[in-house]
Formats: structure tokens, C-alpha cells, sequence
């Protein structure tokens, strides 16, 4: 296939999804369970909360982030043990 300059290499480098793909994590379309148990903590304030958070993280998940920055303010959740996150691997 020739471009619109007449340059037949630069459309077959771009056609090829192999050499584009390379390293990208592969796809995972299998529907996760839901909890078993779900449970839920109030907090007086955001002290406590932050309180709650930093003893979850350096007693039960190793320092790693337990709550998702994305989540609402007022609602958080996180699973036990915690989920791998697929950006965690990394494909050759």
C-alpha cells in the first residue's frame, strides 16, 4: 500500500499491530466475583480515617496504597487481601 506521498515503507510500519503492541499487557475480560463480605467503618473525622488508613497499610497490605485515590470522598472501599493491579506486571 503506497501513502499519499508515494512512501509504501511508512504504511506497512504502521499497519503492522505486532511491532506497535510490543509490551502492552494483554486483556482481561473475566468478570470478577463479588465480596464474600462486605464490610463498613464510620469516622468521627478525617483524623481517625487517616488513622485507620495508616495502620490497614503498614499492618495488612505490606505499605501498599489501600484505598483508591479515584474513589468518592465520603465512600471508599478496597478488598482484602488486596487485588494485584495489572499495572503491577510487566509483559516483554
Amino acid at each position: 500500500m503506497i501513502d499519499l506521498f508515494g512512501n509504501e515503507e511508512v504504511i506497512k510500519k504502521e499497519n503492522n499491530w505486532e511491532e506497535h503492541w510490543i509490551g502492552m499487557p494483554e486483556y482481561n475480560n473475566v468478570e470478577s466475583l463479588p465480596p464474600f463480605i462486605t464490610a463498613t467503618f464510620k469516622f468521627r473525622n478525617q483524623e481517625d480515617f487517616d488513622l485507620f488508613n495508616k495502620l490497614l497499610k503498614e499492618h495488612l497490605y505490606n505499605g501498599e496504597k489501600v484505598f483508591d485515590g479515584m474513589q468518592r470522598k465520603d465512600v471508599k472501599s478496597t478488598w482484602f487481601p488486596l487485588n494485584e493491579k495489572a499495572n503491577k506486571y510487566r509483559y516483554k
